[in-house]
């Protein structure tokens, strides 16, 4: 953004801020541009949208409301239309398709649609909306749920394992605020696969910088992949356990691969040849690329060393926190 009195581009800067909404103070790192001449402050779309963001997260994670993405998947596996949702739900016309934008609900409201993720718990909203759903909907409905039970009782090994992946498997500031996405993982994988040869240590940090990266753009995460620091740098907290669920999912293929000089590295290869990426994910994955693609894994490791997210947690190889370090990554 150019100053209105200057005429020239003003630097992005950020600072801790006090923000309250609904009476409640929450810390945010507030970002701003400042004109060098007279030091006001100006933000634009992009920016206000990160500020209130950090806040919204906080918000949603202290009192259980599902984040936008959850409200529509939760809708979209019962096949309901977001009217339909909000009649069954006794909400207002179109209170459920604004939740799906990103408009706060209320905390009954948001732990309202939590709880309907069970799928008894929707059978029994369905259940106790008769007075106007037809027998034919109804029973279709509680059939889609009955059967949802069914798939997710075959899945439990599955589900359970990826527990053991991911840490945090809700919405937090340890995984950036978003459900931990396997197919979304696959897919980075598999676009970093086909720019450059990838080694397990290198991809670590690919994924490292793509999710700060990320946050940094948005306040959310792009994989929901929690992070611990290692000797080696910031790595997905169960890298190892993620891989062979990759591998055993057919998402991707992992191969030893001996050098001339002795030692040994496990390459990765994709199997993904599909993407579904915005347009801001797409920038996201090319700036890393662009900076990491054509380094070779020992660069890329002394790179993330210089990193306050690798540097404050190495000594006990804890999380690192989204919220604490993104703003402040070095590298990109």
């Amino acid at each position: 953004m150019n100053s209105p009195f200057t005429k020239k581009t003003m630097p992005c800067k950020h600072e801790e801020f006090e923000f309250k909404f609904r009476k409640e103070p929450f810390k945010i790192w507030y970002h701003f541009y400042e004109c060098a001449q007279t030091k006001e402050r100006f933000t634009d779309e992009h920016l206000d949208n990160i500020n209130m963001n950090q806040v919204y997260n906080q918000y949603r994670e202290k009192y259980g409301i599902p984040f936008p993405e959850e409200i529509i998947a939760i809708r979209e596996k019962y096949g309901v239309s977001a009217a339909r949702m909000s009649e069954i739900l006794g909400l207002g016309a179109n209170t459920y398709r604004l939740y799906e934008s990103g408009e706060m609900p209320s905390v009954a409201n948001g732990r309202l649609i939590r709880s309907i993720a069970s799928p008894d718990a929707f059978i029994n909203q369905v259940e106790a909306s008769s007075h106007f759903l037809l027998d034919k909907e109804q029973h279709k409905l509680i059939s889609i749920a009955n059967k949802l039970k069914e798939k997710e009782l075959a899945n439990l090994w599955d589900h359970l394992f990826e527990e053991k992946i991911f840490r945090d498997h809700k919405p937090s500031d340890l995984n950036g605020y978003k459900i931990p996405d396997l197919a979304k993982i696959s897919q980075v994988i598999g676009f970093f696969s086909s720019k450059t040869e990838l080694f397990k240590t290198k991809l670590n940090k690919l994924l490292f910088y793509t999710d700060f990266l990320m946050y940094k753009k948005t306040a959310c995460s792009m994989t929901g992949i929690t992070y611990r620091a290692i000797p080696f740098g910031p790595v997905p907290a169960e890298y190892d356990k993620m891989y062979i669920k990759l591998c055993d999912d057919q998402r991707i293929q992992l191969s030893t691969i001996y050098f001339n000089d002795g030692n040994c590295g496990e390459q990765i290869k994709s199997k993904t040849t599909e993407f579904t990426f915005s347009e801001t994910e797409l920038e996201v994955l090319s700036t890393v690329a662009n900076k990491f693609g054509n380094k070779k894994t020992k660069e890329i490791v002394d790179i993330s060393h210089l990193e306050p997210a690798w540097k404050e947690n190495e000594s006990e190889k804890l999380p690192i926190s989204y919220q604490r370090y993104a703003f402040d990554l070095k590298a990109i």
